[in-house]
């Protein structure tokens, strides 16, 4: 029995959903379809892979192995068609990064790439996981946090992005002097990523804050979102709501306890393909940046 990338796209996205019958809706397939090929997958690794209940379906110890080294599969089939289906283009160049560091990251690689032509593809991803599908070859170029990878992976610098607390103009706050006391009396909107995170954690806590008003947010845009709309203070990257900043939709407070705190972004790389067009070219452009 051989294994068919159906039966890992049918496997992978009821891990993702939890449910047989929201896989088949995603997969726009009869459930009984769905059902058959988790069925045949399971029989070809002799185990199951999924436990059913009347609450959906949740991964066993073998699906949990499975299914990293499955949603890889499937990332290198599209990748494969994407290369094949090239017309004049030199490649494609597949970066992964989270969708807070994409408006930062996205235009970088394509102002690195203008000189050749080639397509960009971006997909979405936990820093952990990015790094690991550089490692694999699933993906050309990660833009992450810095943090343990495999030793085939090259971090370089990118850039690093001060952390800012803002809020709306109309927004209480910003009619007198603030410091982290003062902030944790309001709604905040926290990204906790980065040098001076812990510290800044530690001041909330020291500070009656109440647990109920403090959202920790892994989307920096999802924070300025709820700045925009009065909802919250946001505190996360400079660069996230610059253009706000310029337009006054928002004001960043002046926290006057509030460490000194940066993201740090890298952007990594497979050491053995340093020297391929597209890559060569980032890492020409992280060099630009240094200058």
């Amino acid at each position: 029995m051989a294994l068919e990338l159906a039966d890992l796209r049918v496997f992978v996205t009821a891990a993702s959903v939890g449910s047989l019958s929201a896989a088949a809706r995603e997969l726009r397939v009869a459930q009984p379809s769905v059902s058959e090929r988790l069925r045949r997958l399971e029989r070809l690794v002799g185990q199951p892979l999924l436990e059913r209940s009347s609450r959906g379906v949740s991964l066993t110890p073998a699906g949990e192995r499975l299914l990293p080294h499955a949603e890889r599969c499937l990332d290198l089939a599209a990748r494969a068609l994407d290369i094949a289906r090239e017309d004049d283009t030199q490649g494609t160049l597949h970066v992964t990064t989270h969708a807070s560091y994409a408006p930062l990251a996205v235009p970088f690689v394509i102002g690195a790439l203008q000189p050749l032509r080639y397509a960009v593809v971006v997909d979405d991803q936990h820093s952990q996981d990015a790094l690991q599908r550089v490692a694999a070859g699933a993906t050309d170029i990660a833009i992450t946090l810095p943090m343990p990878h495999a030793p085939e992976v090259r971090l370089r610098t990118f850039r690093s992005e001060p952390v800012i607390a803002v809020c709306h103009p109309d927004h209480p706050l910003t009619a007198r002097p603030c410091d982290t006391a003062r902030l944790s009396g309001h709604p905040l909107a926290v990204n906790l990523w980065g040098s001076g995170a812990q510290l800044f954690h530690e001041l909330l806590l020291d500070a009656p804050t109440r647990a109920h008003q403090l959202y920790r947010i892994s989307s920096a845009e999802t924070a300025a979102d709820l700045a925009r709309s009065g909802q919250a203070v946001a505190v996360l990257t400079r660069a996230t709501v610059e253009r706000d900043l310029a337009a006054r939709t928002l004001v960043e407070l002046d926290v006057s306890d509030m460490p000194e705190w940066h993201v740090h972004l890298m952007a990594a790389h497979h050491r053995e393909r340093a020297a391929e067009p597209a890559i060569a070219a980032v890492i020409n452009a992280l060099g630009h940046l240094k200058s």
